[in-house]
């Protein structure tokens, strides 16, 4: 820790709300075991294998155009979690679809703007923000950096099922990177607000990051309004916040600190009640020093003023009482420790091993330090590892990496450019001039071989463009060699194919309509009783028809025509225009429907006219409507439908018959 003279005086330990001193037991008060604050899964949550019922992602859908989902992750009150592709960065993310409506255009806009902030805050200890936007369906998403670990919940409840506790080491490595993610979110002038053991993660290279920043705050600012999420129920959450999400600062992630800080101490943690959690997280520091218990009950003060300046002085106190405690916090880890990288990196003050040890006593250094796989390889901005010092030099000779990528060695916490690192720097030197030869071999490879195919290609197009002359002058004297072509009379054309069929009548039949029928139907002046009794008439009179014409129409029900390109019937019969008339007026309701649709619509509406011919067979075809501007509208295509529908009884004409049946209501 670099000591400064500036430095503010440690927070005197204040007595607690009662003018009540630490208990020296720090026992819980007397009943049933309160539940647990710290689980291995957060309240509410759902993990990956238990997937809500109607989940609003698949597999393979793209979000936002850019993002792929791979699998499910997770749910809870505030939004569902899919493990995505990045299609930019090729990269892991979380996107996360928010359960929230959709706040409007000017929230929707801030909201926005908290996510690019977030997203520009670039620190080793803090998941990224990639982006937000909203889903094909509307809803609202965030795009996060995916973390490969564990949470820190996660961490602390198996050591409680274990038995074990976690050190004031362990203790101060955790927090202290977390106060280097918070200074870089505060120096931005905002806030993380829900900082919680279930929002720090531990990766698998030993990093801790700090999650969900602008996603957990706007979440939870949302539940709060129902009365529900963290900052209405977390123990971790400032008391001020818990009042109102508009609270939200600086200290109030301070006040988080503490509170994280009394959990990770607790040999039993602490309940998930607000006031019990608030007097155990005191009790239970009786047996640490005094400094640790004045830290801690400052950060926990209902006096925003009486907490700790910054996340940098909270860090710089803990480290001093850690190293007042004997706690060795650089170097490798002991035995038995979080799998957590150091957050100190130079070496410790004190007695060195060789004035504590004989040097004959001391092992010898491993005879190989290349076998050591110590070193982490930065790409796209993750740490990749670790590796051996020849897995390292392996990916340098494959070209997966340079002589400028960054390199962390995880035993001095030392990271740099991969030739400016002492284990390094003479292989890469010896090598660059080795790539950049290879490299002008290769470049002069591509260049020859460029010439060859340019060459080849000329030489085939040449040899392409004189075979197709030959080939079109051979083509060319084919064609003159063959006789002119003799015409066929149409009859005879028809005569020689297997199938019969009738050409479209090139004449149409107007079929006569009761104009005083239409009138009394369509008379925007009639009553509905007058129009009701007009058409119970037609009903009557068109279900006379089509029982006494069953056989030729069809059964009963609703009539969809099968298709029937049929030109003969074997009948003899004749169909008159009376029998025409009866079928189209025993399907009049349906067609009544259509034409008061269109009434509804345009009141200037004056009728049509549907043309349409009947095969032999009974079917109908070319149904069409001969005013073209009724054509394409729902009028004309609900009467093409239903005179498609109908069925004519048989006849022995040797040709279609074209109908005309004009529909005009005004």
């Amino acid at each position: 820790m670099s000591e400064s003279s500036n430095k503010p005086p440690r927070v005197p330990p204040p007595l607690t709300p009662a003018g009540r001193k630490p208990s020296a037991s720090g026992a819980r008060p007397p009943g049933p075991p309160p539940r647990p604050a710290v689980r291995r899964q957060a309240p509410g949550v759902r993990g990956s294998t238990q997937a809500p019922e109607a989940a609003t992602l698949k597999t393979g859908d793209a979000v936002g155009g850019r993002f792929v989902v791979e699998r499910y992750l997770g749910s809870s009150g505030g939004g569902v979690s899919y493990l995505c592709n990045d299609r930019q960065t090729q990269s892991s993310v979380v996107v996360k679809v928010l359960e929230m409506p959709f706040p409007g255009d000017d929230a929707f806009a801030r909201l926005s703007a908290d996510v690019r902030l977030a997203g520009s805050i670039e620190h080793r200890n803090l998941t990224g923000a990639v982006g937000m936007g909203r889903t094909q369906s509307g809803e609202i998403f965030i795009a996060m950096e995916f973390v490969e670990g564990s949470t820190l919940s996660q961490l602390v409840a198996q050591r409680r099922e274990e038995g074990r506790t976690l050190s004031i080491r362990d203790t101060f490595t955790v927090l202290a990177h977390v106060c280097s993610a918070l200074s870089a979110v505060h120096e931005r002038k905002t806030s993380h607000g829900v900082l919680t053991p279930y929002n720090v993660y531990v990766n698998k290279q030993g990093v801790v990051k700090v999650g969900n920043l602008a996603f957990g705050r706007m979440v939870s600012t949302f539940l709060h309004g129902r009365g529900e999420g963290a900052f209405h129920d977390s123990i971790y959450v400032a008391p001020e916040v818990a009042e109102s999400p508009a609270n939200l600062s600086a200290a109030a992630d301070l006040y988080s600190l503490g509170m994280i800080a009394a959990e990770l101490l607790n040999p039993t943690g602490l309940p998930s009640d607000r006031k019990q959690a608030h007097e155990m997280a005191l009790d239970g520091l009786a047996k640490y020093p005094p400094a640790l218990f004045s830290l801690v009950s400052a950060c926990l003060s209902g006096d925003r003023r009486q907490r700790p300046a910054s996340a940098q002085h909270f860090r710089d106190e803990l480290e001093e009482i850690a190293r007042d405690a004997g706690a060795r916090l650089s170097g490798v880890a002991p035995p038995g420790a979080l799998p957590v990288e150091p957050a100190v990196v130079e070496s410790e003050e004190g007695d060195s091993l060789f004035d504590l040890f004989d040097v004959g006593d001391i092992a010898p250094p491993p005879s190989d330090e290349a076998e050591a796989e110590r070193y982490l390889v930065q790409k796209s901005g993750l740490d990749y590892g670790p590796f051996t010092e020849i897995k390292i030099l392996e990916q340098l000779r494959a070209d997966e990496i340079d002589e400028n990528s960054l390199v962390l060695d995880r035993f001095t916490q030392q990271r740099c450019r991969l030739i400016e690192m002492e284990a390094f720097s003479a292989e890469v030197k010896a090598y660059i001039p080795e790539r950049e030869e290879r490299r002008r071999r290769e470049a002069e490879a591509r260049a020859e071989l460029q010439r060859k195919v340019k060459k080849g290609g000329l030489a085939a197009l040449v040899v392409s463009i004189v075979a197709g002359l030959v080939v079109l002058a051979a083509m060319g004297w084919f064609w003159l060699q063959q006789p002119d072509p003799e015409p066929m009379p149409l009859e005879q054309a028809f005569a020689s194919l297997d199938y019969t069929f009738l050409p479209p009548p090139s004449e149409f039949q107007a079929v006569a309509v009761d104009s005083d029928l239409l009138q009394s139907i369509f008379n925007p002046r009639a009553s509905q009783e007058e129009i009701a009794r007009t058409l119970k008439k037609v009903r009557g009179a068109g279900g006379k028809r089509a029982s006494a014409g069953g056989s030729a129409s069809g059964a009963s029900g609703p009539r969809e025509a099968d298709v029937d390109m049929a030109n003969f019937s074997g009948s003899a019969k004749h169909l008159s225009d009376q029998e025409i008339n009866r079928v189209i007026m025993s399907d009049f309701n349906a067609m009544t429907d259509c034409i008061r649709s269109e009434l509804n619509r345009n009141s200037s509406f004056k009728g049509l006219t549907v043309q349409f011919f009947i095969r032999p067979s009974g079917t109908t075809g070319g149904v069409q409507i001969k005013e073209s501007k009724y054509q394409s509208r729902e009028v004309g295509q609900c009467m093409i439908q239903r005179f498609r529908a109908m069925k004519f009884p048989e006849h022995g004409a040797i040709s279609n018959r074209g109908v005309e049946f004009p529909l005009y209501v005004q």
